[in-house]
């Protein structure tokens, strides 16, 4: 029940920021009693909201959870409900920022070169890149090496049961699953491919609605650039269409020295498969 609530709140929120106008700022509060967060105005595209002002905007859960203290941030503003909302936020400062924009310059200028018919199979090594996970971090997949993961592709405003949803419970029945069979070092990894709408709180708000323990679950999200050289890397189709994304599906194990050690194709890979193939490495 609890996954289906947040569909239909994911689908809520698009009807309500479709012609929302981004802004960005400076978070000087959080407010929690207000569940709004307080920015200095940088760049507005409201004519109502003025550079240099200060707004308090109603957030989600998602986002008052992470609370951008200090950081400047971009969102999409709208107004409904007689206040403020501000939607869609994501960072555009902090702790490996810049570190993540060079190593993403990198990873465009490789994937720019390469042929329409390659793309990262079993046996060979992932490209670095950089994401901002569902906490507001900045992280790269090198960081990860030295500890194996299993990465998916998924997007929350997805409602074909047998699609990302159910992805989704298996990621999360794999994590239980790997904690006890005491696989401590095995990561979980999930990119979105929709980005435009996949804010680092919408994806903490995914998690929670899926029992993914944020310790070892990093759920990812960035610039639809970052991300459309992700999916080229990785081989996953996408096509927009009649309102939402129709797409390919692929999981992989990467083993501590990011190599894909195990890739299975398609919707229907199970938990047991990938938890043998972690024991293997």
């Amino acid at each position: 029940m609890r996954i289906l609530f947040l569909s239909s709140l994911f689908s809520v929120l698009l009807a309500l920021t479709a012609h929302a106008a981004e802004v960005q700022g400076r978070v000087l509060a959080v407010l929690p009693d207000l569940r709004s967060l307080e920015v200095e105005l940088t760049q507005s595209g409201d004519g109502e909201l003025v550079a240099g002002a200060t707004q308090t905007f109603r957030v989600g859960a998602g986002d008052l959870a992470i609370g951008y203290q200090g950081r400047l941030i971009k969102g999409n503003v709208a107004y409904y409900g007689k206040r403020w909302h501000l939607e869609q936020v994501f960072p555009l400062d902090g702790q490996g920022a810049k570190a993540a924009a060079d190593v993403n310059q990198q990873l465009h200028q490789t994937t720019a070169s390469m042929s329409r018919r390659k793309f990262v199979k079993q046996g060979d090594y992932i490209p670095n890149f950089a994401m901002i996970d569902q906490h507001g971090d900045f992280v790269q997949a090198r960081q990860l090496q030295g500890k194996p993961f299993v990465l998916n592709f998924i997007f929350t405003r997805c409602t074909v049961p047998t699609m990302c949803p159910a992805s989704s419970t298996r990621m999360s029945t794999l994590q239980d699953a790997a904690r006890e069979a005491g696989l401590d070092d095995l990561q979980f990894v999930t990119i979105t491919f929709d980005p435009a709408f996949d804010s680092p709180g919408i994806l903490k708000q995914y998690a929670e609605g899926y029992g993914m323990e944020p310790e070892n679950f990093h759920l990812l999200t960035g610039e639809p650039s970052v991300v459309d050289d992700l999916l080229r890397q990785f081989g996953i189709l996408t096509m927009d269409e009649d309102g939402t994304i129709n797409h390919t599906m692929a999981t992989l194990l990467v083993d501590a020295n990011g190599r894909v050690a195990y890739r299975k194709e398609g919707a229907t890979w199970t938990p047991q498969e990938f938890l043998q193939a972690a024991k293997k490495l």
